[in-house]
């Protein structure tokens, strides 16, 4: 543990179900900054930052002065009008953003609240995420905790709001054979407890912990134990059927739940996760140990659910995020990647497009052969680039309807263990149907099959 003990703790996901349950434990002991895209007012001991995740340069900003870093993110929603790309890719990118953060600001401590992963057999890309995510993080060089949770039961947890919305409004439920397989459960006071206790104790430093109850549990358990405590008689029929497709409809159409939310969660109950007991220095702040105590506790808590009258949606910003996964490149650094990006293009569009970078210029643009006024222009942010990195703002061109929004960029993760290729903040100035159906489908078929040709051409990080 540092010398000097942590007085300033931020959180990553301060708004959400688990930082707002443990932002008031962590101002009772420490100066809380609390990371949010649209920060609220700050409050004794706690400062409200803005932090755009995806900016590394917002990130880095956020992240001044602090001592512990607690990081509660996971990317299952899409951020922008049109996302092309999956969470897992967005959890990487994500998570690199703020590891980089915290190299640049000094933080003593990384803290990371993941999730259970099976020990053998089916691991859910869920739970492959964040396992990635765990990898980004040990191997910053930053000194990280990783918490592997169970399902975290509380008020305003998505799980149990979706387990709970199906047993009140279903009389009767199919349970197919994902309904078996095991689990584990946590409260939601245990978990604060615990990431209070992680920022404190040097008996988590740079260790992994299991954060469960110790009782196993199947989904079925969990329905049927919903079910009695909510007072309600419910008839579940057992089917042999394996397929999760009608189960994600069925949950979201039941549950109110996006189909974003549902697919991944559902995916990853088919994983048997590991049946452990707690351990010290957790098992001791485990206060709940039945599935039926946090049930009731949670009920009792749970405030009714007031009729708000409708308000008309804003409209979304026409804004475009886009990311792909390429080949990893262990012998290559992200300058090579653009530079083979640039030079692959103009073979890949057969003469039809050019690429056209003045010698001694960081500008690079992008035009039709015969046309005079290029379709985008680049430009190389060198003080954003590194090694792992290549960052280019997108600053004019036909097909871009600012000049100040919007960049493209290659990173490598996790000492190069994975590569990504992104646009964020991307306006197009094509309507925005004409876009959909024409410039968003070709630039994801550019990226896949640029990672085709890196693959092809650089299978061990060879030079093509």
């Amino acid at each position: 543990m540092p010398s000097e003990p942590p007085t300033s703790v931020a959180v990553a996901g301060a708004s959400g179900f688990v930082g707002s349950a443990l932002i008031p434990a962590l101002a009772e002991h420490f100066r809380v900054v609390a990371l949010g895209r649209h920060p609220r007012s700050d409050a004794p001991n706690i400062e409200w930052r803005a932090c755009d995740l995806y900016s590394a340069s917002s990130t880095r900003a956020a992240l001044r002065g602090v001592d512990v870093a607690i990081y509660l993110v996971h990317s299952m929603m899409p951020s922008s009008r049109l996302f092309q790309g999956s969470f897992h890719d967005t959890d990487l990118l994500l998570a690199d953003n703020f590891a980089r953060a915290c190299v640049a600001n000094g933080v003593q401590q990384i803290i990371y609240l993941g999730g259970l992963v099976p020990a053998e057999g089916y691991v859910s890309p869920h739970l492959q995420s964040r396992q990635e995510v765990e990898a980004v993080f040990e191997t910053s060089g930053v000194p990280v905790t990783c918490l592997r949770a169970g399902m975290v039961v509380g008020p305003g947890g998505s799980s149990f709001e979706i387990l709970h919305a199906l047993v009140e409004r279903l009389p009767w439920m199919v349970l197919p054979r994902w309904t078996k397989s095991l689990g584990q459960a946590i409260f939601i006071d245990d978990v604060a407890a615990v990431l209070r206790a992680a920022v404190q104790s040097s008996a988590f430093l740079g260790k992994t912990f299991n954060l469960v109850n110790g009782e196993p549990l199947t989904y079925e358990d969990l329905l049927r134990k919903t079910a009695v405590g909510l007072g309600q008689r419910r008839l579940m029929l057992p089917l042999p059927i394996s397929s999760t497709a009608f189960s994600k409809r069925w949950v979201q159409l039941f549950s109110g739940a996006s189909h974003e939310l549902i697919s991944p969660l559902i995916d990853s109950l088919q994983c048997d996760l590991p049946q452990v007991s707690p351990v010290e220095p957790v098992a001791s702040l485990v206060k709940y140990t039945r599935f039926e105590d946090m049930l009731a506790e949670t009920l009792r808590r749970a405030k009714p659910k007031a009729k708000s009258p409708a308000r008309p949606r804003a409209a979304p910003p026409r804004s475009v995020r886009s990311i792909q996964r390429l080949p990893p490149l262990p012998d290559r650094d992200a300058r090579f990647i653009s530079n083979t990006y640039l030079a692959w293009l103009p073979s890949f569009f057969r003469a039809i497009i050019r690429v056209n970078q003045v010698p001694g210029s960081s500008r690079v643009s992008f035009s039709l052969v015969g046309l005079p006024w290029p379709l985008l222009i680049l430009e190389l942010i060198t003080e954003a680039s590194d090694n792992a990195r290549d960052k280019f703002n997108i600053v004019g061109g036909l097909l871009s309807k600012t000049t100040t929004t919007g960049w493209l960029e290659f990173r490598q993760i996790a000492e190069r263990r994975h590569t990504l290729a992104a646009i964020h903040g991307f306006e197009p100035s094509l309507p925005w149907m004409i876009y959909r159906l024409t410039q968003a489908p070709v630039h994801a078929l550019v990226m896949h099959s640029f990672g085709r040709y890196l693959a092809r051409t650089n299978p061990r990080g060879e030079s093509s």
